[in-house]
């Protein structure tokens, strides 16, 4: 891969073979994430070691089903905290109500949860959808090991931003008017899920969910 440095603007070549074995690995352009196919091991690029890092990988089983890629989604727990809430009625629905669960009506509630979120470009609204749905799908997904992983352009910082973004606008979407949300994400590991994606003419879709990038 090739690494812009900041310091003189200036271009560095980094290896991407497998720091496990060996192993060259196959990646995209814009690539940050990564997966080595032969002893199935991810990594993801630290930008100030300048160096692959070690990241667990699974991968979404979905027997019968033909699928024809995989895409990267970031798996990252979180603790999610209210402060303040105002609102002309109803309680916590959306990421919201699945994080809090049945805490939604107390003072200060907390919640714990894995966020799901894409590592791939996409319209807003579709990845806005899919970060949303394989959220709350997470629990009832089975994973399994090995296939392709490619286009995990997004790193940890862009996925931690997209987490308070669904966040916010699955709350934004209730029928209640929001006036005030005061909250806060505390962000703990993060490991990486490939879920399945098939084509559908020249756009694909999740496997799952139908919903189109």
């Amino acid at each position: 891969m090739i690494e812009r440095t900041t310091e003189r603007r200036e271009f560095q070549l980094v290896a991407l073979d497998c720091p496990s074995c060996g192993a060259p690995i196959a990646a995209e352009g814009e690539d940050v994430v990564y997966y080595c196919t032969a002893c199935r091991n991810g990594y993801r690029f630290d930008p100030e070691g300048r160096r692959l890092v070690a990241v667990e990988v699974a991968f979404v089983s979905l027997p019968h089903t033909s699928v024809d890629l995989y895409k990267p989604f970031w798996l990252v727990s979180a603790r999610v905290s209210i402060e303040e809430r105002l609102a002309a009625g109803g309680v916590f629905s959306g990421l919201m109500g699945f994080f809090l669960g049945d805490r939604s009506d107390s003072l200060a509630p907390v919640g714990e949860g894995v966020f799901a979120i894409p590592a791939f470009p996409g319209p807003l609204d579709a990845v806005t959808e899919l970060t949303r749905r394989y959220t709350e799908a997470l629990p009832e997904l089975g994973e399994r090991l090995g296939e392709r992983l490619l286009g995990g352009c997004y790193d940890e910082a862009d996925a931690h931003k997209m987490a308070h973004f669904a966040l916010i606008a699955s709350e934004v979407d209730k029928p209640d008017t929001l006036q005030d949300l005061d909250y806060d994400i505390e962000f703990g590991e993060m490991r990486l899920l490939g879920v399945p994606f098939v084509r559908k003419g020249e756009t694909l879709a999740d496997a799952i969910f139908d919903i189109r990038i």
